[in-house]
Formats: C-alpha cells, sequence, structure tokens
C-alpha cells in the first residue's frame, strides 16, 4: 500500500511502477468514483465494513497475484489532504489495517515548505479561492465545526508513528520526495526491494525519471485561477459570489490567458518570490523537532536534503 503524501511524485510511481508488469507489480487502480480504494475514505463509520471492501479489492488483487505479481493499492489521499488538515488519516489508517492487516506500506514525505506551497498551487487549481496566507491561518474556532488546513498535517513523524503502530516497524518504509529527485535508480529500488521484487539494472536504466506527470501553476496563472474561482462554486468554495457554469472550460480560459499574457519575467519571479518569503514567513522552523523525529523513524539524514533538522 502506497499512502502519500500529496505532491510527491505519486503519479509518476503509479505509471511507471506500479502499473508496470516489467517491474513484478500491479496496480488496483483509483479511477471510477465508487472504487473501493475510494471508499476506505468516503464511506460513512456507519456503513464501512472491512470485509466487504476486502471482497471487493480481492476481485481486483487475485488476478494480479495469479500473474506473480505484487497487487498494490496507491492513492495519496490516504494519508489525509491538507486542505482539510488531515482531520481523517488516523481513521484511514484503521481502516486500511481492518481491510490489509497483512500489508507493507509505503509513506513518501516531502520538505515542509516545498509541500505546503505545491499543495497551495493544487488547492487553487482545484477551486480554492483563498490567499495563501488565509489558507495557512484559516478563520477557526474551539469547535472545529470544519476541517481547515493545520500545520501539523505535515508533521510526518506521527503518521510514520501510527503506521508502525498499526502494520509494525518492519512493514512501513519512509522515503522521501527529494530522494527520487536527487537518486532516482536508488529511490525506486529501495521501493521494490521492500516489495520482495529487486528490480533488474535494465529495467532501473530504462525508467523516465525525467518525465513530469502533472504540472503546478505558476503565481501568475494562480492570481488569475483564484479570482475566477470566488465565482465557481466547488467542494473547496462552496458559497461563491456566482455560480458559473463549465467550470472546468473557465478555469482552462483562465490558464490559457495567464499563459498568454505578457507578464515581465522580473514581475513573475518578483511573485513567485513573494510566494516562497511567505510560506518560510508562515513555517518558520516548526518542523525542526517532527524532522528529527522523522529522521530517526526512518534511518534517512533528513537534514542532507534540505529540511530543516
Amino acid at each position: 500500500m502506497h499512502v502519500g503524501y500529496h505532491r510527491t511524485a505519486t503519479s509518476w510511481l503509479q505509471k511507471n511502477v506500479f502499473a508496470n508488469p516489467a517491474a513484478g507489480f500491479g496496480w488496483v487502480g483509483k479511477k471510477q468514483p465508487d472504487h473501493p480504494v475510494r471508499q476506505v475514505i468516503s464511506l460513512p463509520w456507519s456503513e464501512f465494513d472491512a470485509g466487504v471492501l476486502r471482497e471487493r479489492f480481492d476481485a481486483l488483487t487475485d488476478p494480479i497475484r495469479a500473474e506473480g505479481h505484487v497487487p498494490v493499492v496507491s492513492f495519496e489521499r490516504l494519508s489525509g489532504h491538507a486542505a482539510s488538515g488531515g482531520y481523517d488519516s488516523a481513521q484511514i489508517a484503521e481502516r486500511l489495517r481492518a481491510v490489509f492487516p497483512e500489508a507493507r506500506v509505503l509513506i513518501v514525505m516531502r520538505e515542509q515548505r516545498s509541500a505546503i506551497l505545491s499543495n497551495y498551487r493544487m488547492y487553487v487549481k482545484a477551486g480554492g479561492a483563498a490567499t495563501l496566507r488565509d489558507f495557512l491561518l484559516p478563520a477557526t474556532t474551539p469547535n472545529r465545526r470544519v476541517p481547515t488546513f493545520d500545520f501539523r498535517f505535515f508533521e510526518y513523524h506521527r503518521l510514520l508513528e501510527r503506521y508502525r503502530g498499526l502494520f509494525g516497524a518492519d512493514n512501513v518504509l519512509g522515503l522521501l520526495y527529494e530522494q527520487f529527485v536527487a537518486e532516482p535508480r536508488s529511490y525506486v529500488a529501495a521501493i521494490t526491494g521492500f516489495a520482495g521484487r529487486p528490480p533488474a539494472g535494465a529495467l532501473l536504466d530504462a525508467l523516465p525519471y525525467d518525465q513530469s506527470q502533472h504540472g503546478s501553476p505558476g503565481a501568475a496563472e494562480l492570481r488569475a485561477l483564484r479570482f475566477l474561482n470566488h465565482f465557481i462554486r466547488s467542494e473547496l468554495n462552496p458559497t461563491p459570489a456566482l455560480d458559473l457554469r463549465r467550470p472546468h472550460a473557465l478555469r482552462k480560459l483562465a490558464r490559457s490567458a495567464a499563459a498568454a499574457a505578457v507578464t515581465p519575467k522580473r514581475a513573475a519571479s518578483r511573485l513567485e518570490r513573494s510566494l516562497r518569503r511567505e510560506v518560510e514567513e508562515l513555517v518558520g522552523d516548526r518542523y525542526a523537532e517532527s524532522n528529527r523525529r522523522t529522521a530517526e523513524l526512518t534511518g534517512i539524514d533528513v537534514g542532507r536534503y534540505g529540511w530543516p533538522v
């Protein structure tokens, strides 16, 4: 099971490793709205039945096993979601343990400042209208009626400890996105070896490590999208000023307009620097202690990869 996090090259792994028979794997997918991997998340507690879900998964995994491959459940949402502060992360982990008690678990993490900014870009791309500051510092009360962003979501040691407690320390592998960027062959080899499929050198050499699956909107595009999102109803903005139709077409138009706009390179760079400074200011050194604990749990020198420790 590969449970996330978001923005850690998940799509690349799914396409090039987990859905690659040459690597010895078979990915069960996730696209259908009623796919069992989505129901692990979406079913209310009163309707969740681990036995029923296991039967649905078995229908997907049995053919993979019959071919001699390792079945893979991979969905980044299983680690929670930044926009809702990971409020259901622990519940999802417990549900996965109930459905797959024999599983081995992969968790991929990313340095927090980079992860937060990347997740914010995707929040806007998906319909969010808040500024970066309002996204990171949402209005809340002690009642916490609605899940919102929570900095603690990126204290990775918490999820690592949760999964280690549920599945056993030897059955949980924590890796860094930065390892993939710096040492992609070793990164893939660590994953396949953990799953009992040591890769052939030819496979490692053939993988398209430079292939990007999803682009992130730049600062100028973010401004255009965020403005438009004020007028489109979505899960991330349920009460827009207006409710324009065809949101996907409108967002595509906004992205095209932003791309076509004549934005001096100096101005675009200034906008990007401003976003990064704001993240730096709001994050500070809040993750240093958690990162030290993450380093202990994973055996990885996270400071080597630019993580604050």
